[in-house]
């Protein structure tokens, strides 16, 4: 126990007698993370378009992502400055449905029903005198 109280003493002695050597340090250690920061790759986030899918019989089917999305869209907006932590605003949120268009039913259109022709017979003549 001693020697770590020690050893805590003289960091902070010598941080107390050698201060250009310590901000020296310590801007040396931020520059170096921020050059190892930069190195890092970064990449634009994957936009799915088209998906494999495989069929009860067997057969591989390319299927659109838009046809697999829900038709519900929440509108939930976090904030991510402070990571881990979901911000839910507390004004009551819209949840946008998609609007199917009013099929107003059409009046059945009235057709005539068609007459059956009755054929024309040839008149009969009664002779008198005969």
């Amino acid at each position: 126990m001693r020697d770590m109280y020690d050893y805590i003493k003289n960091i902070v002695l010598d941080i107390i007698t050698h201060p250009f050597k310590t901000v020296i340090t310590f801007l040396f250690m931020v520059m170096f993370l921020i050059i190892i920061n930069s190195c890092a790759t970064t990449h634009e986030p994957f936009h799915f378009v088209k998906v494999l899918g495989v069929t009860h019989a067997g057969d591989t089917v390319l299927i659109d992502v838009n046809s697999l999305r829900p038709r519900v869209y929440n509108t939930y907006q976090y904030r991510n400055s402070v990571p881990y932590y979901n911000y839910i605003p507390l004004t009551p949120q819209f949840i946008i449905r998609p609007t199917r268009p009013v099929i107003i039913p059409t009046p059945p259109v009235a057709t005539p029903t068609p007459i059956k022709p009755i054929p024309i017979t040839k008149p009969i003549i009664l002779k008198k005198g005969k």
